[in-house]
């Protein structure tokens, strides 16, 4: 074959390239990269390949905030332009979080777009939403929309809610044991004596108040001492904050005791749900304890 043969049969194929184009872009003869690759494809009989994302890195933050990096092919559309990333969490037929004896917590279906930080063929960054609230720790997925229109299938990721601090107020705890050592007692609301009453002055707010008073002192040889038990009722996620555990703020007053003492006993992990005040008086001992607790921002604690 000669040169002047192949160069026609180039431009010939060329030529039809170029018709098939203008044929796609409407007649209209406008080429642009997207027209040129449907063309293409057209004759080649490819397919357009779907986004696939394979992993990402390991310093990724799936939290309200936090920055993330997806790594996997085919994120580029023809146009080159930038697509988007959409996270989703929970169902859209909404998912109910049941607690046997507890109320029900309807958490709500959440999707959002992410903020798009740099995007490439074969790894996108992005930033989750700071303001995602009322969901809980737990299975969400991120999905590639490319600018195409084309989607990658959903990828599962851990999404880490925003933790809130509170101090638990005493109307949620029920006293299970109030020690009746002493001759008049009192914790939170419960009391076998109607004169004792809780001081309005305290502060911070109490999750405990105790009181156990001694009608006659008796000798530092002879104290009276006793455990108070209270139970919590947490639910969706909330637990007491240990690292607040030394800055529970108890303090106690003796009203002139020689030896006296109230302290509240650490978490026992085997019955999380419990707060114990072991106390120690020879006439009056009063203590009062704030109880930390922290669980995803937004979601109720009962």
């Amino acid at each position: 074959m000669t040169i002047r043969r192949m160069n026609l049969l180039l431009s010939g194929s060329l030529g039809l390239v170029l018709f098939l184009v203008c044929q796609v872009a409407g007649g209209q003869g406008v080429l642009t990269a997207a027209s040129v690759h449907s063309a293409l494809c057209s004759i080649a009989a490819c397919q357009n390949a779907k986004p696939t994302i394979t992993g990402f890195d390991f310093n990724s933050a799936f939290t309200p905030g936090g920055q993330f990096v997806l790594q996997g092919t085919n994120f580029n559309s023809p146009d080159g332009q930038p697509g988007s990333i959409v996270l989703k969490i929970g169902s859209k037929v909404g998912i109910t979080v049941i607690h046997l004896g507890q109320q029900f917590y309807h958490e709500p279906y959440v999707e959002r777009q992410t903020t798009v930080l740099g995007w490439a063929d074969s790894h996108v960054f992005g930033q989750i939403p700071a303001d995602i609230s009322g969901v809980m720790d737990g299975v969400a997925t991120l999905e590639i929309q490319r600018h195409d229109g084309w989607k990658s299938a959903p990828f599962i990721i851990h999404f880490k809610a925003t933790k809130d601090l509170q101090i638990l107020p005493m109307t949620d705890i029920v006293v299970k044991t109030c020690a009746t050592q002493a001759d008049t007692n009192l914790c939170n609301n419960w009391s076998d004596s109607s004169q004792l009453s809780i001081p309005t002055n305290l502060h911070p707010i109490p999750s405990l108040y105790g009181s156990h008073a001694l009608f006659i002192p008796a000798t530092s040889s002879s104290n009276v001492f006793g455990q108070d038990i209270f139970t919590l009722n947490l639910q969706n996620g909330w637990v007491i904050d240990n690292s607040y555990w030394l800055e529970n703020g108890i303090t106690y007053s003796g009203q002139g005791c020689n030896n006296h003492f109230a302290d509240v006993d650490p978490p026992d992990k085997s019955v999380p749900n419990r707060a114990v005040v072991s106390w120690d008086t020879s006439c009056n001992v009063q203590y009062q304890v704030s109880l930390h607790i922290t669980g995803p921002k937004g979601v109720p604690w009962k």
